[in-house]
């Protein structure tokens, strides 16, 4: 996870990209693989990503994967266009992310992050 946190356009970007670059099975898998990784959130903040934020083939996937998982919300009903995380899962990620794709395949405005996650800033 980066220390400075992305903006929400950002990591909508970040998603984006991902999925592009890796395809959806890929993408799916390597999700999952991170999802697994991830710690138990301190606190119960979530996040919301919706279709109109990140596309809804990254909504499907993040669902499935959530599912996958285990790691669906207690107690809460989220709309089919949207997904609910832990804000810390969905910084851990998009940190995930962020080291998994080459360089060359991020935007320009994303490469700060992955320098600075590179450099162990």
């Amino acid at each position: 996870m980066t220390k400075s946190r992305m903006t929400m356009l950002q990591e909508a970007l970040l998603w984006k990209t991902a999925l592009g670059y890796l395809g959806p099975s890929n993408f799916y898998q390597t999700v999952v693989d991170l999802w697994r990784q991830a710690g138990v959130p301190a606190r119960p903040t979530v996040e919301y990503l919706t279709n109109d934020a990140v596309g809804d083939e990254v909504v499907i996937i993040l669902r499935s994967a959530q599912a996958q998982v285990g790691a669906m919300l207690p107690g809460r009903e989220v709309a089919p266009d949207t997904c609910a995380l832990y804000s810390r899962h969905a910084g851990e990620l998009a940190g995930g992310l962020l080291r998994r794709l080459p360089v060359r395949e991020l935007p320009l405005c994303l490469r700060g992050f992955r320098l600075e996650s590179d450099l162990g800033m």
